[in-house]
């Protein structure tokens, strides 16, 4: 069998190679949809277009002159008020000391405008923004993303991306490229995850790490290329051993 002892991806049947081509094309485009999942999550915070090391500032570090529930609603909750001058009511509100007792000048508002998607049955983000009591832990001041969160993202990307890249460095590994080329690809994607991963947490302690985040996704983003276009290339395009 050819993982035995292999001679290249040339080699291997057809069949094999025709899946192991969808494997990569898929993984491909995977990781496309990933990064415009990013993308779109990000590049409404700061409320400029397109995403930028302020977006990813006040994603991880946060928008400290703010609170919470004003960074949301003059970024990614923007779009969904009904109208400019329930923004700004709540804006207004929010500015004045968001006291309890002036509350009923924006619950209707809420109701309107952001219950549909934050109320105790639905609770998308586990947000919910009902009454008073619901909404008064959005008027802290916002720092970033929460460390429970931090844990959370890094638990599930670390195990998403670790088992992608196990499938792509052992489709890389029957290929026919030096055994030094093959280690310096499983290098740089293996140490890209951890340094996509720990940009997050050095983003999270100043701000001015924040682009750390952007080299450590692009890095991946390399390592990712790298195994499907090579892999492709012993695959279709190197002559049969």
């Amino acid at each position: 069998m050819f993982w035995k002892e292999s001679k290249g991806l040339k080699n291997i049947p057809g069949s094999g190679k025709l899946a192991l081509t969808a494997v990569l094309v898929l993984l491909g485009i995977s990781y496309i949809f990933g990064f415009l999942n990013i993308y779109l999550s990000y590049s409404p915070i700061d409320t400029e277009p397109g995403m930028s090391i302020t977006d990813i500032q006040i994603a991880f570090y946060g928008a400290r002159d703010q609170t919470r529930l004003e960074k949301s609603i003059d970024g990614t909750m923007r779009e969904y008020f009904a109208d400019d001058m329930e923004y700004q009511t709540v804006k207004d509100w929010i500015h004045e000391g968001g006291n309890e007792k002036d509350f009923e000048l924006v619950q209707s508002v809420f109701k309107n405008s952001c219950v549909d998607c934050h109320s105790k049955d639905v609770q998308v983000a586990d947000v919910v923004l009902e009454n008073f009591e619901d909404v008064e832990p959005y008027l802290a001041q916002d720092t970033g993303k929460s460390l429970s969160r931090l844990v959370s993202l890094s638990h599930t990307h670390l195990f998403s991306i670790v088992t992608i890249l196990f499938i792509l460095s052992l489709i890389f590994s029957f290929t026919l490229f030096p055994e030094k080329v093959k280690m310096a690809v499983y290098a740089i994607s293996y140490f890209a995850a951890i340094a996509d991963v720990g940009a997050w947490w050095l983003a999270k302690l100043s701000p001015l790490l924040a682009p750390l985040v952007i080299l450590g996704g692009a890095l991946l983003a390399v390592s990712f290329v790298l195994y499907i276009l090579l892999s492709l290339y012993d695959m279709w395009v190197r002559k049969k051993a």
